[in-house]
């Protein structure tokens, strides 16, 4: 009989703690309903991007974007004026086969920059992303260009003048009607400044010119959140809200950095497989052998390590590591860095693992640069505000930039060959060397012959002169190629992309070069 009560016992115990009837409380939500915080993904736009000097047919997806999710901000935001709440934003995950969230950042905006946020413009088969960017806050028009020529391949032929000089590539600048050429150059580097040179940002209206301009290095732009995947359940609910709370390490991030250059996003965490290389998210260091894109954090991390004879090297046996031992790669989700935290690793492995921290242990520790502060439910309703403005005028920037003119066709994710497909889809191939041609694609074609102006909204973010630390001033080979260019270059020559290479065509300038030497 006392057998058979204990049992009868232990059935009703493990009911309780099955079901919540012991203790009064309801039972976990299971895990498939519950939001996953992600130790992988991409970087907000906004906090980083590559240049893409070879702009192509971008990321195409199928599925229609969800609402945006209810974004509060946290509790605590770093110190300073400088520092502005950008809001997240839908981004499509591959492995998923879905859209994860980019939680909104901290940002130390560019002092005297505006941000214009990117969005996903509906095209005929889908929706294609079109970059955010910076531009200097004074304008208050945009400028749409027909597409300049195809760049090519202009790295230095020589070395650089001194250790302290890092190479910007050439740009076309649109002077009356037509584009001219201002020639890479040389640029002395500054400490604690990274030179975003000027580039070109495809829209489906038309291109626009984003100049250069300096930024902060990566450590000291802010506080990155992680993305977070979530079911459908979740945020369909009515009058959810999600607060991010979970802090990407900068540090431990550079580590695990990959670019894809068709998205304009930089990756960070476990892009380790084959197949990533294949559908175009390469470490960062291959920024040196393709050519396609410029990374100006990587750069800026080169010269600041110039007195580190490997450091090159050693980055792409890091990665190679990782590439071979799926142990030594950092894990994908929260949850799994929790758990391995807890096994028996040596130290420093312990610490590339640790991707992110909660927002209360950060501000807690004295290892940040960064001072916080708290902020007040008045203070918290003026952010979501202002971030519901940037949301505003992200869709009004979708419809000033968006066309009534017949669109192409464009393959959905599953009959593409490459964009959005997942590592167990499809296996990468890699080069016996490790290192790829550069290729040189045809611009993409837009439907402007001549430039279109059009009066837009003073964005709601602005970067803020920096008090004690003075921005440098814009090099001399971009100031001399702004308003009336006295000694402008001659005038590229006309490309058909469908036929003519971008190296082809700068062949041909070179020739012209040469002849104007000789008379």
């Amino acid at each position: 009989m006392k057998t058979a009560h204990a049992i009868v016992t232990m059935l009703f115990l493990a009911a309780g703690l099955l079901y919540g009837t012991a203790a009064g409380q309801p039972p976990p939500i299971p895990a498939q309903e519950r939001p996953v915080v992600l130790t992988r993904g991409p970087v907000h736009e906004a906090f980083s991007e590559p240049v893409i000097l070879q702009i192509q047919v971008g990321l195409m997806v199928s599925n229609q974007p969800p609402a945006d999710i209810d974004e509060i901000p946290p509790t605590h935001r770093p110190r300073g004026d400088n520092y502005v709440w950008v809001p997240g934003y839908w981004s499509w995950d591959g492995d998923r086969d879905n859209y994860i969230w980019v939680s909104g950042c901290w940002r130390a905006a560019p002092p005297n920059m505006s941000w214009v946020p990117g969005y996903w413009s509906r095209e005929t088969g889908g929706w294609e992303w079109v970059a955010g960017f910076w531009m200097p806050a004074d304008i208050q028009d945009l400028e749409y260009l027909p597409a300049p020529p195809a760049s090519y391949d202009d790295r230095p032929s020589g070395r650089s003048p001194s250790r302290n000089d890092i190479w910007v590539p050439s740009c076309q600048y649109w002077y009356q009607d037509h584009y001219v050429e201002r020639p890479g150059y040389w640029l002395v580097a500054r400490q604690d400044w990274v030179w975003t040179p000027s580039h070109y940002i495809w829209t489906p209206r038309g291109y626009i010119f984003s100049e250069g301009h300096w930024d902060y290095p990566l450590q000291r732009r802010g506080m990155l959140f992680a993305p977070v995947y979530f079911p459908q359940s979740v945020y369909y609910r009515s009058g959810y809200s999600y607060s991010p709370s979970i802090v990407i390490d900068l540090g431990v991030l550079t580590l695990h950095l990959f670019t894809y250059p068709r998205y304009t996003h930089y990756y960070f965490g476990d892009y380790y497989d084959d197949a990533y290389l294949n559908i175009g998210i390469f470490p960062r260091y291959e920024v040196e052998q393709r050519h396609t894109w410029y990374d100006p954090t990587y750069v800026y991390d080169r010269w600041h390590h110039r007195d580190e004879p490997r450091w090159e090297d050693n980055q792409r046996h890091e990665y190679d590591l990782r590439h071979a031992d799926r142990d030594l790669r950092p894990p994908r989700t929260y949850d799994e860095m929790e758990t391995r935290q807890t096994k028996d690793l040596p130290a420093q492995q312990r610490n590339d693992y640790r991707m992110a921290a909660p927002l209360t242990v950060v501000v807690a520790s004295k290892k940040t640069s960064l001072k916080f502060e708290h902020i007040d439910t008045k203070a918290q309703q003026k952010i979501v505000t202002q971030a519901a403005a940037v949301h505003t005028f992200r869709g009004e920037r979708n419809l000033w930039e968006s066309t009534p003119a017949p669109q192409k066709t464009v393959q959905s994710p599953t009959e593409q060959k490459g964009p959005v497909m997942s590592p167990g889809e499809r296996k990468g191939q890699v080069t016996q060397s490790g290192e790829t041609k550069t290729q040189t694609v045809p611009q993409r074609e837009v439907r402007i012959t001549q430039p279109e102006r059009v009066k837009v909204p003073a964005p709601p973010i602005i970067g803020k002169k920096t008090g004690a630390m003075k921005t440098p001033p814009q090099p001399a080979n971009e100031r001399k190629y702004k308003g009336v260019v006295k000694d402008a270059p001659q005038k590229s020559q006309p490309t058909d992309t469908t036929k003519t290479k971008g190296k082809e065509k700068g062949k041909e300038k070179g020739k012209d070069k040469s002849k104007d030497k000789g008379k």
